[in-house]
């Protein structure tokens, strides 16, 4: 296992392992960790929940969700009785958003349309319209990963 200092040095798809490791080394209860398949709108799940990671090198006043994968995962969640959780990490902090209840309790994502990149995952992106929402730290668990 990779000390968490050293995230910076890893994949983007081991830093979200490192981070989904660490959210489950602080909240034991949640269960085992299943990778899910690469074209799933989440990264992981556990035994009551499916989690979306990030790792972001900025810090931003409000944090990106896109609708796509907060409807698909709201979906699945609910037809395999689990919550959906929306993680980002920024240097060595974790935000943790309950999607599911955030949404059972009408939270108002502010849903709009934006020119963004088509993935982050790759160099030499274009830009294409996305529908996204925005989560705020105010509700947010947050958690120090180091």
């Amino acid at each position: 296992m990779f000390p968490f200092h050293r995230l910076h040095h890893l994949t983007l798809k081991n830093k979200e392992r490192q981070i989904a490791r660490d959210v489950l080394n602080l909240y034991p209860q949640l269960g085992d960790l299943q990778e899910s398949f690469e074209f799933d709108h989440h990264d992981f799940e556990c035994d009551h929940y499916l989690m979306e990671v990030k790792s972001r090198c900025t810090k931003y006043s409000s944090w990106i969700i896109e609708k796509i994968k907060v409807n698909s995962n709201l979906l699945n969640a609910f037809n395999n009785n689990k919550m959906f959780l929306y993680i980002t990490e920024y240097n060595g902090r974790a935000y943790i958003w309950n999607v599911t209840k955030l949404a059972q309790s009408n939270y108002d994502f502010n849903w709009e349309i934006r020119k963004m990149p088509a993935t982050t995952e790759f160099k030499n992106n274009k830009l294409v319209k996305k529908e996204v929402g925005y989560l705020y730290e105010k509700d947010a668990t947050v958690v120090n990963l180091r």
